[in-house]
């Protein structure tokens, strides 16, 4: 696993890590504020009940009953001061005297009410299906006796589970939602940084290049302006030696050209795109190019559909300079080159032929690389700096387009241009 994939995985186990504490409380702190309130109510409803039952308790009347007029004296009074939901129990014998409740009290040990004097301690009881919450409160009057209050609060918990499952509903797409962003703004910061680092990685290896190829016509230059300045030279060999100084530094000029092209095409400011034509182009750079051809006996020629086309005119040209440059050092006197322009399948294309020597099938993937030579011998002598097809493709990636090479060996090689969609 990548390592952004990994940063990605633990901030997402982060975020799940926190968010799941913070549910979990706010549901303990939902459910406890909802219990304590109805722990409140029910209690003060068991303290009313207590207060009245002593309040109107006659002892000495009581005494002066029999066991039946006591039993039924007894009720009458707890029915009267108590409410529903609540028991009245013998604490010698743990039995039930009065049950207001849906429920049989089986012993009064297990239920955890240890305060009999707090009527607002509760305790939660499970019993099959439902939650019981049970308050106790002990008489001084009568003696001897102490009162249950047992109320169902089984609503309480199905409502404080519908709010758990919203809370996770919630916290999932919150989740979601946070770990979709945290990955979209990692792998989009990736992305640049794998960019950047790929655009640093070429540039160093185009510095590195230009430097290598600098090399060879630098060395040349000074060692041939070395001899004439050292040894003493007949002129047949002084104009040997300027010829070659010139043609080294004509060479590097036309290196340092083609770095400056290229290194203008990062600044788009530069660049301006507007609708021209087509027609017109490719007439301006078959002109441009005539003399060179005429001087190689090649017959340079054009076929077009004129339409019109968005784009920056000097770079388009520059372009198709470079394509016809390539082909005029790839064909031989008596050859020929021709320049298309037309449309495709939606297509707009732009296509310069030769039938000159052609390009090994093994060396097609490498020619649009920065400095590449396929002859680099018979380039050097023509005063190739190995930067026109990596040039090409830069432009056509601004225009939006691609280059398309096909070529075999004798037979010429055909370059296009294709743009996508209409421009």
């Amino acid at each position: 696993m990548k390592l952004w994939k990994r940063t990605v995985a633990l901030m997402l186990i982060t975020l799940l890590c926190s968010l799941i504490p913070v549910g979990v409380l706010s549901l303990y702190v939902t459910g406890k504020r909802s219990l304590n309130n109805a722990a409140e109510t029910y209690g003060r409803q068991l303290a009313n009940g207590k207060n009245l039952l002593e309040q109107f308790w006659d002892n000495s009347k009581y005494e002066q009953m029999s066991e039946t007029g006591k039993k039924s004296y007894l009720e009458f009074q707890f029915l009267r001061c108590c409410g529903e939901k609540m028991l009245l129990i013998n604490s010698e014998s743990k039995e039930a005297v009065v049950n207001r409740t849906d429920y049989e009290i089986v012993s009064m040990d297990n239920l955890g009410l240890n305060n009999k004097t707090d009527s607002y301690e509760y305790k939660i009881q499970k019993l099959n299906h439902k939650y019981l919450l049970l308050q106790h409160a002990l008489l001084t009057n009568p003696e001897g006796y102490e009162i249950l209050s047992v109320r169902d609060v089984t609503s309480m918990f199905t409502e404080l589970r519908q709010t758990a499952a919203w809370f996770l509903g919630i916290y999932l797409a919150v989740f979601c939602i946070a770990g979709l962003f945290i990955y979209l703004m990692m792998k989009r910061t990736v992305q640049q940084m794998e960019k950047l680092q790929e655009v640093a990685g070429k540039q160093e290896m185009l510095m590195g290049a230009l430097a290598h190829e600098m090399k060879t016509p630098l060395t040349s230059i000074i060692g041939y302006s070395d001899t004439l300045r050292h040894v003493k030279l007949n002129d047949e060999q002084k104009d040997r030696a300027l010829e070659h100084i010139s043609r080294e530094g004509k060479r590097l000029e036309k290196l340092s050209g083609k770095m400056l092209q290229m290194l203008g095409l990062h600044q788009n400011d530069s660049i301006k795109m507007e609708s021209h034509s087509i027609g017109e182009l490719l007439e301006h750079v078959v002109q441009l190019e005539a003399e060179q051809a005429a001087q190689r006996q090649i017959q340079l020629q054009t076929e077009y559909e004129d339409f019109s086309m968005k784009m920056d005119d000097e770079l388009m040209e520059s372009l198709l300079v470079n394509l016809i440059d390539n082909a005029l050092r790839a064909t031989e006197a008596g050859g020929r080159i021709t320049v298309k322009a037309y449309k495709e399948s939606g297509r707009q294309i732009l296509e310069v032929a030769d039938n000159g020597r052609g390009i090994p099938q093994e060396e097609l993937g490498k020619i649009t690389e920065a400095f590449y030579m396929v002859d680099k011998s018979r380039s050097r002598q023509e005063g190739g700096a190995g930067l026109g097809l990596a040039l090409c493709v830069k432009i056509a990636e601004v225009h939006g387009g691609r280059l398309d090479i096909t070529s075999q060996l004798g037979t010429g090689t055909k370059v296009r241009v294709i743009f996508d969609k209409k421009r």
